[in-house]
């Protein structure tokens, strides 16, 4: 603990707080000078024992250990302005060297293989892994495909009474662990439905599931969230299908795109006529 980033560790403490410590809070967010405990509570007009219960909250014994992780802090943070670029790149490597480790180029090609079967698909993801999806529909819809991204769970269970075993169903989550969706999921898997799961996830849950389990990194840090945006391990591995995708079907790919474009052309011209 007492080699964090302090500030990362409030912000993820916030759930917590009551509004006296928000308040204690504040002051270490601005970055304001550390004082001894009695001072602090004197200029913030509160009582030592509410320092000491934020310290507790934010996951150190007592004063003098949050005191020192803060100084500790303050002095990395002024020393080296630019070890907030140096550390992103270097988990960004990170990231990308875990997911190299962990991804088969011949599940990749699968996944390409049942997209391309079908025209129509749908992405399931909550929060974080619903932008992802968007990410996906955004790339697939320009080639040809159509995509949904449901993203409420009354949704998701509403649409999977709906297919059948004629339907492909992408579900996006790093610790694929909602019951919700799992059990959505296990009625469309009864129903003969095409499952594709990408998770961090390793469970024999997620592999009964999915026809095919790409498995991607996860933010192993809570301190990290925000950071590094919790939905990159997914848009990596959507880069990879999508760029294997075009390997596989490049000319397929580029006669929709033509297609398209000549549609888009002649209706336009025909407008100003």
């Amino acid at each position: 603990m007492l080699n964090s980033d302090i500030f990362l560790i409030i912000e993820s403490s916030k759930l917590k707080f009551t509004e006296v410590d928000q308040q204690i809070a504040d002051y270490f967010l601005n970055g304001n000078p550390p004082l001894k405990q009695s001072e602090l509570a004197k200029k913030i007009n509160v009582s030592t024992a509410s320092i000491t219960r934020f310290c507790k909250k934010t996951g150190f014994g007592n004063y003098k250990e949050f005191i020192y992780c803060y100084r500790k802090t303050l002095q990395e943070h002024s020393n080296d302005k630019n070890n907030i670029t140096s550390n992103l790149l270097i988990r960004y490597n990170e990231l990308i060297t875990e997911i190299d480790k962990m991804i088969d180029i011949e599940e990749i090609k699968s996944v390409c293989r049942l997209i391309q079967l079908h025209k129509i698909i749908h992405i399931y993801g909550l929060g974080l892994s619903a932008i992802a999806g968007e990410d996906f529909k955004f790339r697939f819809t320009r080639i040809g495909k159509y995509v949904e991204v449901v993203q409420d769970y009354d949704s998701i269970e509403m649409i999977s009474s709906l297919l059948d075993q004629d339907n492909l169903v992408i579900y996006l989550s790093l610790r694929g662990e909602n019951q919700y969706v799992i059990r959505s999921l296990k009625r469309l898997k009864q129903k003969g439905a095409t499952i594709i799961v990408i998770t961090s996830n390793r469970s024999s849950v997620m592999d009964e599931l999915a026809d095919v389990t790409l498995l991607t990194s996860q933010i192993k840090n809570t301190n990290e969230v925000g950071q590094v945006s919790g939905q990159l391990p997914l848009l990596i591995i959507i880069d990879m299908i999508y760029s294997q995708y075009i390997s596989m079907y490049r000319e397929n790919v580029s006669k929709w795109i033509g297609t398209e474009y000549a549609y888009l052309h002649g209706h336009k011209s025909s407008e100003h006529k």
